[in-house]
Order: structure tokens, then C-alpha cells, then sequence
């Protein structure tokens, strides 16, 4: 890490700081609106969240390659602090307003979204593309190490503390705030805009023109649509699959006939999320490490075969041992593969619309992540059987995709050094 770009060192122990405290949150948020508004009402509070995350993406990308990187993080922090102290102070001792407590966690969504696109431009923007893989790796890490801590610690606080958690990830999104103000500078300066600055409904077009210019080049498309496909198969394990388990496995069963330890389907579910944890934060380093001398391909496409036969496994098994086998195949594949497919992201975006690019991504994320809730519908109807056929299917055509896409990368490069 000590060859990185000061302002990469700066961005990933922030990641470490921002993960950390949001997930101590934001887990919880679904059990916390259930349990005061009801499971239908907190469906539809559900989906404004996320039509927020995405509304905020598109602008923040859309002007972040307009006006820069910094102004534009520094506000959104800014106001993602403002909506924690504001959610805070609808939980406080004078009583709990879920209603208001919803419209901030909207606004909070919101500027989550504006900067998502923009921190992962900035990263580009002081990179090599040589290094893109490391440090990818080094943010997945750290990222999950944050997921992991931030989750235990919302276990202990977040129903009898809530109004200091809330106050505490306020301070420290504050912290993140100062520390971009004062030591990271700006990554991107915007060319001068060739004609005179557009108001109205004018914007309005170029803004759409903008994303649909970017849809109609086929290879990022496609990019998009495989890169969905892994976040829909992926989500169904707190989705689908851990209603599955529940309904499945509700009584306690052995986890193996060699250890006497008894788990239900809930805690099971429990059992594998934090299995896949502790593989990733322990043994990523080591197997990047290993894998560093193979090709970028076969790494990408071996990885994303060992997630989707996991997922395909534990989509459709009941025995616990099996489960958590599936499991760890799972986590060695996503270990494998994701920071290829990051650095792959990352070298096709041009330079001058990142973050607009990068924008696209964080919607085709939030797609895959609701594609959770169509499976949890279409399982009412359909027998496990078929939706595992679809599962496997999904990742049969993702991989497919990444086949392809690779193997035009690979196709052009050797174009290249026979012309030079």
C-alpha cells in the first residue's frame, strides 16, 4: 500500500471508517421499520429508499465529470451527517417518529448515492491501471473487514442505543468530511464547456443523452448486464434463500454427525453470512497473493464459476454441512474474482465521464439487489427446482458474458503489440 497514491491510502482507511459505521445501521433498518410501521408499509418505504440511491447516482455522476470530484463529496457528506443527527433526533427521549425518521434515511440514500460514483472515480483518477487489481483488492478487504465490525457492533447498540448510534455515525461521517476537505485535492479538472452554460429542460436532455450514449456502447452494456446477474444471485442468500432455510429447516437439526451442535434455518443463515466474512477478511490477502502470477482471465472466470456452483448449491440444499462447503466455495470465488471485474470496470471508463460511467454501475448494483425481491415473490409460485434452474442459469449466462468480454480484451491486446 505504501506505493499507492496518497490520496488512494487516505480513500481506503475512510472506507474502512464510513463501512464500519454505516453497517452498524443500516442492516437493522428493515427490522426497525417492520416493527413500527408494519412489513407492507416498510416495503414501500423500501423502494423509495432506492429509487433515491439511484435518482442520487445519476446526478452525481452525471455532474461530477461536470464540476469535479471534491466540492461535490464534501457536500454530500455533509449532508449525510445532517441526515443521521436528524434521524437520531426523531429517536431521541421525547419519542420515535419512523415516519420522519424514513425521510432522512431517503435524503441519506440519496447523497450515498451522489458520492457513490464519485469516490470510485476519484480512485481512478489517481491510479495506474497496472495497480487497479491491488488496490481493488485492498478495498474489498477492507470493506469487509468494516462490514464485519460495523454488524456487531449495530448488534449490541442499535436497538437499546439507537439514538447514539445514530449520533456517532453523524460524528464520523463528519470526520470523513474533514479529513476529504483538508487532505485529499481534487482528482479531476472538468475541460471548459464548449458552449454556454444550458438551463431548463435543455440540461434536462443532455443529462438523459448522456446515460443513453453510454447504454449504446455494447461492450460496457454487456458489461452491466453480467455484472447484474452476479448481485441478483447474490442477494438471495438474505432474501430467498434465507426464507427458504427457515421454512425448510425450522426445527433444530445436527450441523454434522461429527459435532454435536444443533441449528435451526435462521441461525444456519446466520452461520453462512458470517462464514463468508471471516474466509474474506482472513484469507484474501493470501490468495491474491497466490493467484497474482495467473492470467486476469482465467482468474476472473475461474472465480465467478466457483461463486454461481456455491450459490447454485445452497439455493437448493438442506443439509447444514453441505451449506457451509457451498459456502466456502462461494467465498474463495468471490475472493478470486472481484477485484478482476474492478479493474476491469475501471480501464473501461474514459476519462473524461467516470463518474458518469461509474453512476450506471451503482444502478445496475441497486437493480441486481432488487432482484431479490422478485425472487422472494416468484417463489410462492415456483418450486425450488426451477429456481435454482434459475439461479444457475443467471450465472451460466454471466460467465458466458465475461467469455466474451475477456476474450475481445484479450483479442484487441494482441492487436495492439503487433501494430507496435
Amino acid at each position: 500500500m505504501k506505493n499507492f497514491h496518497p490520496t488512494i491510502r487516505i480513500r481506503l482507511a475512510l472506507q474502512l471508517i464510513s463501512s464500519l459505521s454505516s453497517m452498524a445501521v443500516i442492516p437493522y433498518l428493515i427490522i426497525y421499520f417492520s416493527g413500527q410501521l408494519g412489513s407492507t408499509v416498510t416495503g414501500v418505504l423500501f423502494l423509495c429508499v432506492m429509487a433515491s440511491n439511484v435518482l442520487g447516482s445519476m446526478i452525481g455522476g452525471y455532474v461530477s465529470d461536470k464540476i469535479g470530484r471534491k466540492k461535490l463529496i464534501v457536500v454530500a457528506e455533509l449532508c449525510i451527517t445532517l441526515g443521521y443527527m436528524g434521524a437520531a433526533l426523531s429517536n431521541y427521549s421525547w419519542g420515535t417518529f419512523p415516519y420522519v425518521t424514513c425521510f432522512f434515511f431517503v435524503g441519506i440514500q440519496f447523497w450515498n448515492g451522489v458520492s457513490s460514483p464519485i469516490y470510485q472515480a476519484l480512485v481512478i483518477d489517481v491510479s495506474l491501471p497496472q495497480d487497479r487489481k491491488l488496490i481493488y483488492t485492498y478495498s474489498y478487504w477492507i470493506r469487509n473487514l468494516g462490514v464485519a465490525i460495523g454488524s456487531m457492533i449495530g448488534a449490541f447498540f442499535f436497538f437499546e442505543y439507537l439514538f447514539y448510534l445514530l449520533v456517532s455515525v453523524a460524528v464520523t461521517t463528519m470526520v470523513t468530511m474533514l479529513i476529504t476537505l483538508l487532505f485529499i485535492k481534487e482528482t479531476y479538472q472538468p475541460p471548459p464547456p464548449v458552449k454556454p452554460t444550458e438551463h431548463g429542460r435543455t440540461s434536462r436532455i443532455r443529462f438523459i443523452k448522456a446515460y443513453l450514449h453510454i447504454l449504446k456502447e455494447r461492450f460496457f452494456a454487456v458489461f452491466l448486464l453480467a455484472s447484474f446477474m452476479i448481485i441478483a444471485v447474490e442477494e438471495q442468500l438474505t432474501n430467498y434463500i434465507g426464507v427458504r432455510l427457515s421454512t425448510t429447516i425450522p426445527e433444530p437439526v445436527p450441523i454434522s454427525p461429527l459435532v454435536s451442535v444443533n441449528v435451526d434455518g435462521i441461525l444456519l443463515l446466520g452461520i453462512l453470512k458470517a462464514e463468508n466474512t471471516i474466509i474474506v477478511v482472513c484469507f484474501t490477502l493470501l490468495i491474491i497473493r497466490f493467484l497474482k502470477n495467473y492470467n486476469d482471465r482465467v482468474s476472473l472466470l475461474t472465480g465467478l464459476s466457483l461463486f454461481f456452483v456455491g450459490y447454485s448449491v445452497i439455493s437448493i440444499a438442506t443439509t447444514p454441512l453441505l451449506l457451509l462447503l457451498a459456502m466456502c466455495i462461494v467465498s474463495i470465488g468471490e475472493i478470486i474474482y472481484i477485484p478482476t471485474q474492478q479493474a476491469m470496470l475501471s480501464n473501461l471508463v474514459p476519462d473524461h465521464a467516470r463518474s458518469t460511467y461509474m453512476a450506471l454501475y451503482s444502478i445496475a448494483v441497486v437493480a441486481g439487489v432488487s432482484m431479490a425481491g422478485v425472487f422472494l415473490m416468484m417463489s410462492s409460485w415456483l418450486s425450488p427446482i426451477l429456481l435454482t434452474g434459475l439461479i444457475s442459469l443467471m450465472g451460466l449466462v454471466s460467465v458466458l458474458l465475461f467469455n466474451k468480454l475477456t476474450a475481445h480484451q484479450e483479442s484487441e491486446s494482441n492487436k495492439q503489440m503487433d501494430v507496435v
